[in-house]
């Protein structure tokens, strides 16, 4: 039972919610739009469906004060369940008492009227062992144990946060192993299935340098290898496995990758007959709709709707394929400061596929890396660092937060990926603010680098 393995207080917070939730005739779901924040609305969805709630679902692309004040009074008077994000932003609505937020970044606290319920709270390490998926799991549990049935969507969200690489960790790890003990799990290369020509062509997690995106390299490199193209990733016998583990990981070493990738070559997958894909498919499946923008078909596939699968597929190689072209078109025009990289995305939607691509696979792992997608009117901003320079000081979440405040925007997240978004013709300004701060955090110095000039 839930309640026997989560801190009593977190416990009382997610029954306050399961019980609000349970007493409404109608439910507004939003969600943050990535990989993450879309699996955590399949599983929210998909409770509310079965409680014979009538629900809303809509996505959070801009976090910024302005914006997400107009998304909450838009319906004021509906309950809304934020998921993914809110914890952060709810100052900006402190007086919004139907709103009940489900989080796991940092956050400033604030009196607010809303229940604020992060994982954070309770000594849990939002970044590596809990999610969005992971808190809307726990309510889904706190709601009726029977909905135990939702962890292939709880993982898919953990996979698409990146919180898997080198074994679930804390509240995570919990859920794992009380709820996921009755499936099966293989240990083998993390690719996606499907044929192995298609598996490699495809992979962007791991990314191997011209094998991803070039179908002719990667026939060329089975053909040696002795293994016929056509054959599931899932059928490959022992040796020739172990043969194409031995290739992949050379191409990774010859990448000058550092260990926290090469830890992703291979990985815990489960195969989930009853949804006909394993846990890195659906996670991949959910994560590449939803970033051409069709973050509803997943859901509207996971509930029940046979007929868009196809759609679905497809949008994935779509994904896929942007995601590839972008990424090397990326790799050619990175720019450098004494303490960071940046670049300028063809796309908003992919700015952090492509940032923690290049940061883990393509680039020395020396430096974080940003990325600005420029709009109309506001710059996107993603960024990306690695659980090594972390361990040096690093703060991706502070420094966002900070530079993007000093240049008249906002942002957030976590220690070792974080967001903002800032006014456009900001962004010279903001790679000064962000090199200096990042210098500072890895010189030791907390942050306060050189010529920084901070907000007392």
């Amino acid at each position: 039972m839930l309640k026997d393995i989560i801190d009593p207080k977190f416990y009382e917070l997610l029954f306050r919610g399961s019980s609000r939730i349970k007493n409404s005739q109608y439910v507004r779901v939003l969600a943050h739009y990535d990989g993450d924040g879309t699996s955590a609305a399949i599983v929210l969805c998909s409770i509310l469906k079965r409680l014979g709630i009538k629900f809303h679902l809509g996505y959070i692309k801009s976090l910024d004060g302005e914006n997400f004040r107009k998304r909450i009074e838009e319906e004021p008077d509906s309950l809304t369940v934020i998921v993914d994000a809110g914890s952060d932003q709810v100052q900006y609505v402190p007086e919004a008492e139907n709103l009940i937020i489900l989080d796991h970044h940092f956050y400033g606290k604030s009196t607010v009227q809303a229940l604020n319920i992060n994982a954070r709270d309770f000594g849990i390490d939002g970044t590596r062992e809990a999610c969005g998926s992971t808190m809307a799991y726990l309510m889904a549990l706190a709601i009726d144990e029977k909905n135990r049935d939702l962890y292939p969507f709880f993982l898919s969200g953990v996979i698409a946060d990146k919180q898997d690489i080198g074994g679930l960790r804390g509240m995570n790890s919990i859920l794992e192993k009380e709820y996921g003990k009755n499936y099966d799990t293989v240990h083998t290369l993390n690719l996606e299935g499907g044929m192995v020509v298609d598996a490699i062509t495809y992979s962007t997690d791991p990314f191997f340098k011209d094998l991803t995106g070039n179908p002719e390299n990667v026939n060329k490199l089975l053909q040696n290898l002795g293994i016929k193209p056509e054959t599931s990733i899932y059928n490959l016998q022992d040796t020739e496995k172990a043969s194409l583990a031995n290739a992949l990981a050379a191409k990774l070493i010859s990448q000058n990758i550092g260990l926290e990738a090469m830890k992703y070559l291979e990985g815990e997958i489960i195969r989930f007959k009853d949804l006909d894909f394993s846990s890195k498919e659906v996670s991949s499946i959910v994560d590449g709709n939803s970033k051409i923008g069709k973050n509803s078909i997943p859901v509207q596939y996971f509930l029940g709707d046979q007929s868009v699968k196809e759609e679905m597929i497809s949008n994935w190689k779509i994904s896929k394929t942007k995601l590839i072209e972008y990424t090397y078109r990326v790799l050619k025009d990175i720019y450098e400061e004494d303490s960071i990289r940046y670049f300028y995305a063809p796309e908003g939607e992919m700015t952090g596929s492509i940032s923690g691509i290049l940061s883990l696979y393509l680039l020395k792992q020396d430096k974080p890396l940003i990325g600005f997608n420029a709009g109309s009117d506001n710059t996107k901003v993603s960024s990306r660092g690695t659980r090594k320079l972390v361990q040096r000081g690093l703060n991706l979440s502070t420094v966002m937060r900070e530079a993007s405040t000093q240049v008249g925007g906002s942002g957030g997240g976590h220690d070792i990926a974080a967001g903002a978004v800032i006014p456009r013709g900001k962004e010279k300004q903001f790679v000064e603010l962000a090199n200096d701060m990042v210098k500072g955090q890895l010189s030791g110095n907390g942050g306060k680098g050189p010529g920084l000039v901070r907000d007392t």
